[in-house]
C-alpha cells in the first residue's frame, strides 16, 4: 500500500526504493525504528518504507584496509565483526540495551543524527563517510546540529565507510536507564607522539581534534565557543569537566 498520506510499503531493491521515494516525498524510511516511531506520536503517519528486505542494505564488505558496512545492518551484527574489533565495537556496546542494538541500524542512527549518539562519534574518530545514492559525505560535514544532517530531499543512506586497524580507546558517561542515554563521550587515538580527540555530548554536533600533543582542556574550551552548546539537562560546565576527564581516561588507555 503506497500513498502519500499513511500507508506501508517495502521494496525489495534499491530501484524500487528510489521510485517509491520519488513518487511520495513526504515518505518515511523506515529501519529499525528505535527513533523515528517514537518521534511520530501524536502525529499524522507518512508512507512508511520499510528497507528490511533490500539484501544491499546489509551486507558488510571489506577490501583492503576499508569496511563498507550497509545501512540496514544493525549495531548488533557490526559490534559482532572482526573489522569492528576493540573500540569500535566497546562503543556500539554503549548503545542502549541489547534490544535496541539489535534494531537500531547504521543508516538509521546516522540519519538520526543524535549529537550523542555513539556510532555518528565512532565513524568521525575513524575518519569514515556516509555513502548516499548520490555521493560520499564525510563525518566531519555530515551532521549539522541536532537531528539535522547534510542529507537533500529525497537523499538515502545505502553505507558508512571506514578505515579498519585503528586502534582507540572510548569513555563515556551514561544515564543508566531501559535505555542508557548518554550524557558525553570521548574517543582518544594515538597519532605519532599526540593524541587525537573525537568527543560528543559537549556542542550540537560531534567533533574531532587536531593532533594535540598536551592536555585537551584548551581544545574543548575553543569548541564551547565554536559551535552551540547543546541543549540539556546539565549544564556546559559540568559536561566540559566530565568530558575532559573521560578524554583524560581514554588517553592513558590508547
Amino acid at each position: 500500500m503506497a500513498g502519500e498520506s499513511g500507508g506501508y510499503a517495502a521494496p525489495d531493491d534499491l530501484g524500487a526504493l528510489r521510485a517509491l521515494l520519488d513518487a511520495n516525498p513526504g515518505a518515511a524510511i523506515l529501519a529499525g525504528g528505535q527513533s523515528l516511531l517514537p518521534s511520530l506520536r501524536g502525529k499524522a503517519s507518512p508512507l512508511f518504507v520499510d528497507i528490511g528486505r533490500i539484501a544491499a542494505l546489509k551486507t558488510i564488505e571489506i577490501e583492503g584496509d576499508h569496511v563498507r558496512v550497509g545501512a540496514g545492518v544493525t549495531l548488533a551484527a557490526l559490534a559482532r565483526h572482526p573489522a569492528t574489533a576493540g573500540g569500535f565495537a566497546e562503543a556500539i556496546g554503549f548503545v542502549g540495551n541489547v534490544t535496541i542494538r539489535n534494531r537500531a541500524t547504521v543508516g538509521g542512527c546516522l540519519a538520526w543524527a543524535d549529537p550523542r549518539g555513539e556510532l555518528p562519534l565512532v565513524l568521525l574518530a575513524l575518519g569514515g563517510t556516509v555513502v548516499t545514492d548520490r555521493r560520499e559525505i564525510a563525518m566531519e560535514s555530515f551532521i549539522t546540529g541536532p537531528s539535522r544532517t547534510a542529507l537533500e530531499p529525497g537523499e538515502v543512506i545505502v553505507a558508512a565507510a571506514f578505515e579498519t586497524g585503528r586502534k582507540f580507546a572510548f569513555e563515556e558517561l551514561l544515564v543508566r536507564n531501559s535505555t542508557g542515554r548518554a550524557v558525553v563521550a570521548a574517543a582518544c587515538e594515538r597519532v605519532g607522539d599526540a593524541m587525537r580527540y573525537t568527543v560528543s555530548g559537549l556542542v550540537d554536533r560531534p567533533v574531532r581534534s587536531g593532533p594535540i600533543a598536551g592536555d585537551p582542556g584548551p581544545w574543548l574550551d575553543d569548541l564551547l565557543v565554536q559551535f552551540p552548546v547543546l541543549a540539556d539537562a546539565s549544564s556546559p560546565d559540568y559536561r566540559r569537566r566530565v568530558v575532559h576527564a573521560l578524554a583524560l581516561r581514554a588517553r592513558e588507555r590508547a
